[in-house]
């Protein structure tokens, strides 16, 4: 026999599970916690270090900034009136101020491979940096090859720059790439520059390595004059680079890390990386095809 009591409990437990239910969810979506956090803001402001020494016979250029308050975009503020000089080991080159913030060397000037280049600072306020890297040398580039039509949906319609070159023994050797299209730099933001080791590729000939990729809409002209810039870096710079895209670019996963400062080569607390590099280039004239669906 089962008792009336039963079913009427049942539908009374059921109804209290259901409620129960209702408000924890209702908790869960509009519980609200005002957190009022006071920021000082950047009262300090940081030396931010931009610039390199390469083996180009060129005016050899160092930005020099201060950080700024994340929470307010203002305009950067340069670093202005510093005394800037490269030691080179035997030499002092001097770098003047050509505009605020930008100090360039005279145009005669050259990094030679083997040789470890310092950086000195002085700002007005008395406070002094230094920075070091050696330049190491850079392999050669074999050639380059424009890729035949290439339909991505991801990426669009465009063109890969292939390289292809020998490198060399032994092993440790890192490197930085750069593209410009008639000549006019087309990775100009550090973000979209190519970075690499040898790691998997020490002593062999490499092949087919996609660099870049090149819009179609930037190819503008039936003909148009594509250079590979290739750099040798430290593997600190390589580093840097690494860890500059992890906390930008690649970032968007469940999975990713705390955020943390980028390390860079600047003593004093400063911030940013001041790099020597060899530097070899190699121009082919990239040609507007039909496309191949």
């Amino acid at each position: 026999m089962k008792s009336k009591h039963i079913y009427p409990l049942a539908r009374r437990l059921a109804w209290l599970r259901l409620a129960g239910f209702a408000a924890a969810l209702f908790g869960l979506v509009s519980c609200e916690e005002i957190m009022d956090v006071d920021f000082a803001g950047d009262s300090a402001k940081n030396l931010v270090v931009d610039g390199a020494i390469t083996t180009d016979t060129t005016q050899h250029q160092i930005v020099l900034s201060y950080t700024g308050d994340y929470f307010e975009i203002s305009a950067q503020e340069m670093a202005t009136d510093a005394i800037v000089y490269i030691f080179d080991g035997t030499d002092i080159i001097p770098l003047r101020e050509l505009k605020d913030g930008v100090y360039s060397t005279e145009g005669n000037i050259f990094g030679k491979v083997g040789k470890k280049y310092t950086l000195n600072i002085r700002l007005p306020d008395g406070r002094e940096y230094t920075a070091s890297d050696s330049l190491e040398a850079c392999s050669d580039i074999d050639s380059i090859r424009q890729s035949a039509n290439y339909n991505s949906y991801m990426s669009g319609y465009g063109y890969d720059v292939l390289f292809y070159g020998h490198e060399p023994q032994p092993a440790g050797n890192h490197y930085m790439y750069m593209l410009r299209i008639n000549n006019t730099l087309y990775t100009d933001t550090i973000t979209e520059v190519n970075f690499a080791s040898d790691e998997f590729v020490n002593g062999s000939f490499v092949r087919d390595y996609q660099v870049f990729r090149i819009h179609e809409k930037d190819l503008k002209d039936l003909t148009t004059s594509v250079t590979l810039e290739m750099y040798s870096t430290s593997k600190a710079y390589y580093e840097f680079l690494s860890a500059l895209m992890i906390e930008t670019i690649w970032r968007g996963s469940p999975w990713d890390g705390p955020p943390a400062n980028i390390p860079g080569n600047v003593s004093n607390g400063a911030t940013g990386f001041f790099r020597a590099s060899a530097v070899k280039r190699k121009t082919r004239t990239f040609l507007q095809l039909e496309r191949v669906n």
